[in-house]
């Protein structure tokens, strides 16, 4: 058979039933295309935003984690005959001379000094102070307070923001601000 005893041969209905077939594939072709450019544009993205945001909040929260663990609460008895302040710096200058040990600060240690808040007032027998410690020409900021009615003192190093102006990510424990 000739190609033109094929085509005179045909049903006229034959005709419009391959065009729709065509039309259809034609159609499903270029929707698997679409998706497969969707698919190949999605996985060619620099995996920038989400896993730069990801690999960002995993570093902020080691860094918290770090944070709380420098700033946590060291406490010692407050030795009788001596004043709250004197045991205070006695007792975070041995703090201090462990932090330069374990290589938590530089050293050598060359003073503490510490003096009760300035409007911090006695709160039932517990009085905060504010201290620092010079080691190594850095000065460290520290937190403490001296509760009279149960001889204890209770200290937390303060980890200040590394930009000015920005709030403290972790705060200083209750037991070592009043």
């Amino acid at each position: 058979m000739t190609p033109d005893e094929i085509t005179q041969g045909a049903s006229p209905a034959a005709g419009p039933v391959r065009l729709w077939r065509r039309w259809v594939l034609a159609a499903a072709v270029a929707a698997a295309l679409l998706l497969a450019l969707v698919i190949a544009v999605h996985r060619a993205e620099p995996e920038g935003a989400s896993s730069e945001a990801q690999a960002e909040a995993e570093t902020n929260r080691i860094a918290d984690e770090a944070i709380a663990e420098d700033e946590a609460p060291h406490s010692a008895a407050l030795a009788k005959g001596l004043t709250a302040a004197v045991a205070l710096q006695r007792a975070i200058a041995g703090d201090a001379r462990s932090r330069i040990e374990s290589g938590q600060l530089a050293g050598p240690l060359q003073s503490v000094t510490c003096t009760a808040a300035a409007g911090g007032g006695s709160a039932a027998g517990r009085t905060p102070y504010r201290c620092t410690v010079r080691s190594d020409g850095v000065s460290y900021p520290f937190l403490a307070v001296a509760d009279e009615s149960t001889r204890q003192l209770v200290w937390c190093k303060v980890v200040e923001p590394a930009v000015a102006e920005a709030g403290p990510e972790v705060p200083v424990s209750m037991r070592c601000r009043r």
